[in-house]
């Protein structure tokens, strides 16, 4: 917040200053003030000097009495009139010094009531932990707070599509799948030409029935790639359903086209090239007429079983998860267990369970990914978290409890792993 009392104390200066100019120059009158006090003194004794020469003329007789009291009547008036002008001038020379000095301290407290009355400084809140969090500078609390506050946001806010966006984007993070679908599909019936945000949809409805193809995702697809035929997301999406229904040769033409506008290296690139590599062996297998990259060994049945299984074992994790007698919670509990890099709190991996299930012998590997070109086989290193999500959600909160392997490099991912629940959170 100090940078934005900075920046009000830097709009308020310009006021500041109007306001204590004319007090800075009044102090500088001060003498000019003066000055008619002392035309007014000579006033008063020219007055008198008028006053005693119309006596004399009385007393030797050159005006009667009805010309004396007349003349001395019309000097009397002369003067209350100077004078009064002097003293209306001072009265509201010191009227409105008042007023400025009122103005003075009214208004910027005026100013700063109204800004939290009628301001967005919540809304400034948000937006400086929404930073904090996307450069990984917040805790659990924090997290569980931006959360809560952009559902608050867009309950008092439901036109605000960037909120819920960025509320969708935080619940499909956090595996809410669910929640994350629901506020997708309202940003696309508002924004039906999204296409980015509808392609999302599409993934987020993707996962949530088990990452398996559905009628609803299929049509997602085809409207996105209607809109935006060279949607990453969508022409990801459109060549896991060609490779379910075994059109190998659409699949692949479906991941090289995505592949084509990856940086070249990146891990999304790297998992569509091994997509496009099984789409390519699998139209060989079938018959057709293929150019695969493969050494000799690969080439035989009998490799390509052996490089299939080697690549499962490289790219799997078995692990067993276990909760203490300790630990009290309904069977129903939810309990995420979960494979993530030390640099990014999205999962590579992902396996959701009960507290009923428990103790249970649990395997991540390329079928548990969250997002298509981002799974185990694109990191060297992971994170392990066993979390039991007492308040259900799956973002980590105060009073879940958790265990965690931290820092397992690959080769190490084939020796026996446990992990204990027994860490409050």
């Amino acid at each position: 917040m100090t940078d934005l009392w900075l920046i009000l104390a830097l709009l308020m200066l310009p006021l500041a200053f109007f306001i204590a100019w004319p007090l800075l120059s009044g102090q500088g009158k001060a003498a000019s003030a003066l000055s008619n006090d002392a035309d007014t003194n000579t006033q008063a004794a020219l007055y008198r000097e008028h006053l005693a020469e119309l006596e004399t003329s009385r007393a030797s007789g050159a005006v009667d009495e009805a010309q004396y009291l007349s003349l001395k009547n019309e000097l009397a008036r002369k003067l209350l009139a100077e004078e009064g002008g002097s003293y209306r001038v001072a009265q509201a020379r010191n009227g409105g010094r008042g007023l400025l000095f009122a103005l003075a301290f009214a208004l910027p407290f005026t100013a700063v009531g109204l800004y939290f009355y009628w301001g967005a400084h919540q809304d400034l809140s948000l937006h400086r932990d929404l930073v904090a969090s996307q450069s990984g500078e917040t805790d659990m609390v924090v997290e569980a707070r931006i959360t809560q506050q952009l559902k608050a946001r867009i309950q008092s806010h439901p036109q605000d599509i960037s909120s819920r966006y960025v509320l969708a984007q935080r619940l499909l993070v956090s595996n809410d799948l669910q929640g994350a679908i629901a506020q997708y599909r309202y940003i696309v019936a508002h924004e039906p030409e999204a296409a980015n945000i509808r392609a999302e949809l599409a993934q987020a409805l993707f996962f949530g029935n088990g990452s398996k193809m559905s009628p609803e995702v299929l049509r997602e697809v085809d409207q996105v790639l209607a809109i935006q035929p060279s949607n990453t997301t969508a022409l990801g999406l459109a060549g896991i359903a060609a490779f379910d229904r075994e059109d190998y040769v659409a699949a692949r033409d479906f991941w090289q086209r995505a592949q084509a506008q990856m940086a070249p290296g990146s891990s999304a690139a790297q998992a569509l090239a091994a997509g496009v590599a099984r789409a390519e062996k699998a139209i060989a297998d079938a018959g057709g007429q293929v150019v695969v990259n493969e050494s000799p060994e690969a080439g035989s049945p009998e490799g390509a079983e052996s490089a299939k299984g080697s690549e499962g074992a490289a790219n799997r994790i078995a692990l067993k998860i276990t909760l203490p007698d300790s630990v009290q919670s309904s069977p129903d509990t939810p309990v995420f267990v979960y494979a993530r890099t030390a640099d990014s709190p999205m999962p590579v991996a992902i396996v959701r369970l009960t507290a009923a299930d428990l103790p249970a012998e649990v395997v991540l590997d390329e079928s548990r990914a969250m997002m298509p070109g981002r799974s185990l086989k694109t990191v060297d290193e992971v994170e392990l978290v066993a979390r039991l999500a007492i308040n259900g959600n799956a973002r980590p909160a105060p009073g879940d409890w958790q265990g965690e392997v931290k820092g397992l490099a690959r080769a190490d991912w084939g020796k026996p792993i446990h992990i204990s629940i027994n860490e409050k959170i």
